[in-house]
């Protein structure tokens, strides 16, 4: 009778063990899933906040949808190809992609790796730091979140993935304003300066382009001129650049006519035409 209570506590004990270690290995692979969901949910806040950081840090120089402009592009094969042909190997980086992208952000550069293509903002920076240890206005987890907003292009990049972006939607109701919603998207106060809406280095003033594109070329309205001046801007350079980045014919992207439709570029140029 007591070897039979004994073997029945042994098996119920046994079982026990089993049922106690069964049920902590299936906790155990719950708790791997809510890691890895935390995981997840925690990067798509930091892209989201580094979304949100480069719309108003970085947009205006390197593209809203990170394609370049007066600064160098990110949404681009090249800057993801970690080979010898990538642009890490270009530039001679031996680290991690984001690794570059914090040390780039954090520091800056004082002059371009590219100045033909990407000149930066000129006035003797290419790209000033933005990290507040370096006198800018971003602590180090809002540099990693932009780094992790960047990286998120890649599938972009490589075509691994196509983003449809809705096209520009101007107010009917406000052309001017439509117009400038088109300035702003195309990154141009990062080079123009208008007096009270931006302070851009590197081209002419546009203050009073509208009274002063009148004189430029002989028979050219205003209206001619600004329009050319967006789509073709090597095919006259203005007085007000005898020196200097916007001296060069390059220096103003040439795609600017593809980025947008008829429509807005009607808009640009009529909220050209009203800074007089």
């Amino acid at each position: 009778m007591d070897n039979r209570k004994i073997f029945t506590e042994a098996l119920l004990g046994l079982l026990f063990v089993i049922l106690s270690t069964v049920l902590l290995v299936y906790e155990g692979f719950k708790e791997n899933d809510n890691l890895a969901r935390t995981e997840t949910e925690q990067l798509a806040v930091s892209i989201e906040t580094g979304a949100s950081l480069y719309g108003g840090a970085c947009a205006e120089c390197h593209g809203i949808d990170g394609k370049g402009g007066i600064g160098a592009p990110f949404n681009e094969a090249h800057f993801f190809d970690l080979g010898p042909e990538g642009r890490m190997a270009e530039l001679g980086w031996g680290g991690t992609l984001e690794d570059f992208i914090i040390a780039t952000v954090s520091g800056g550069r004082p002059l371009s790796t590219r100045p033909g293509l990407y000149p930066g903002k000129g006035e003797g920076y290419a790209m000033p730091a933005w990290a507040e240890q370096f006198g800018g206005p971003f602590r180090p987890d809002q540099i990693r979140d932009l780094a992790k907003f960047i990286q998120n292009w890649e599938a972009e990049a490589t075509g691994q993935a196509m983003i449809a972006r809705s096209p520009l939607v101007p107010p009917e109701d406000d052309p001017l304003l439509a117009g400038r919603i088109v300035f702003n998207s195309l990154g141009c106060p990062a080079c123009h300066t208008i007096e009270g809406v931006s302070v851009g280095p590197v081209g002419p003033e546009l203050t009073n382009i509208a009274t002063v594109a009148a004189t430029r070329v002989e028979g050219m309205t205003a209206e001619e001129y600004i329009h050319e001046s967006i789509v073709d801007p090597a095919a006259f350079i203005s007085p007000d650049c005898p020196t200097g980045p916007c001296a060069d014919p390059t220096i103003m992207p040439l795609t600017f006519a593809e980025q947008v439709t008829e429509e807005q570029l009607a808009s640009l140029v009529l909220y050209l035409l009203s800074l007089e």
